[in-house]
């Protein structure tokens, strides 16, 4: 394809009414595609997408729990006989929503399904992108990085079982997950003319980032020693995620793409 022209279909957008979903979803809505968002919170949903119709986009929408087996098939439902365009999926639990088994369900389990399902439907010229994190990057342990490895080469849940004992645990194991589904993925993608990545916020300025802050003295201290020293908005999340939907990213696939504000430079990570 030409790679000026952008790929022409749905544009899929998860946790739409959250921190990072909402403001991809009125970037997104510029490119004049019909919008599919989805979210648990029907109230928050449908706020946004009357907000956005009464912008002239068009939008629909799916009020329900990515988790559920039923999720991808009712998703792509709504997409009838178009292609997919562009997927931001930013819908996830962070550790003090859930206990870790449900943390890695959302979080991994629910990713994986949902990216087999959206493969075969991509057009050529669109892209994924997956929501990870920086905590992805801080597990020292190589047993436990193999286990994570393990899980995406076909374990699945048996293979990080043992550390599932806590969310704190299980977070950063989903999130490692989604950087290693992301190049696992990338073949498969590319054989479409499509593309795959993730990015890896971190501290936000949102909902879920706040309550996390609150709860953690050890964030709060590393907050404080982040080198733009400041929170990161939902909106430059957003904004490399519209980013790599674009042409301009064309060549970009199978990687994670850090905005954290530095911090993980400084961890030597």
């Amino acid at each position: 394809m030409n790679m000026a022209q952008e790929p022409q279909g749905a544009i899929i957008i998860t946790g739409a009414a959250g921190g990072m979903g909402r403001p991809a979803a009125l970037r997104l809505a510029r490119r004049g595609q019909p919008l599919i968002l989805c979210d648990i919170s029907a109230e928050r949903l449908e706020s946004l997408a009357a907000e956005l119709r009464a912008q002239g986009a068009s939008v629909t929408t799916l009020a329900a729990d990515v988790a559920a087996p039923s999720f991808p098939g009712n998703l792509l439902a709504l997409a009838g006989d178009a292609r997919i365009a562009a997927l931001i999926h930013t819908a996830g639990l962070s550790p003090t929503m859930a206990d870790g088994e449900r943390v890695l369900e959302v979080n991994y389990l629910a990713t994986e399904r949902l990216v087999k399902a959206v493969e075969p439907r991509m057009a050529r010229g669109g892209c994924a992108v997956l929501i990870s994190s920086c905590s992805a990057y801080m597990i020292p342990q190589p047993d436990l990085v193999a286990a994570v490895t393990a899980m995406v080469a076909g374990g699945g849940r048996n293979a990080v079982a043992p550390y599932l004992a806590s969310p704190q645990a299980a977070y950063p194991v989903s999130k490692l997950g989604v950087i290693k589904l992301v190049a696992r993925e990338a073949k498969a993608f590319g054989a479409r003319g499509a593309r795959i990545a993730s990015i890896s916020p971190g501290f936000i300025d949102t909902e879920m980032g706040r309550a996390e802050e609150q709860a953690s003295e050890q964030m709060r201290a590393m907050i404080r020693n982040v080198p733009l020293a400041r929170l990161g908005a939902g909106d430059e999340i957003a904004a490399v995620a519209e980013f790599l939907c674009s042409p301009a990213a064309s060549y970009v696939t199978g990687c994670d793409i850090k905005v954290d504000g530095g911090i993980l430079a400084t961890m030597g990570l």
